[in-house]
């Protein structure tokens, strides 16, 4: 696979993970990734602070909860990055 394939291919994955945080799906699953966090870090307010496992598990599911929307914009933002780098690199073989 050549440089410009590799880009044109992490450019619709950046272009495809847009789409999804747009679509009634991605908006769903980001609402429910963030309540989840929230009632985690509800719980980890009340937890025993002698039960080392459930502080765990819980760090665990706020952490999942914030990963998963950055690994969305992350995906985003390399895809851009990579259709810009594209296009110069386009440009330059022209």
């Amino acid at each position: 696979m050549s440089e410009l394939d590799e880009l044109s291919a992490e450019a619709e994955i950046g272009d495809q993970a847009k789409i999804f945080m747009d679509s009634e799906l991605g908006r769903t699953l980001l609402g429910i990734a963030e309540q989840e966090s929230e009632t985690a870090r509800r719980a980890l307010g009340r937890v025993d602070p002698d039960n080392k496992k459930e502080i765990v598990r819980l760090q665990n599911e706020i952490a999942l909860g914030e990963r998963f929307p950055q690994w969305l914009n992350e995906l985003f933002e390399k895809g851009n990055n990579a259709l810009e780098i594209y296009r110069h690199e386009k440009r330059r073989l022209e």
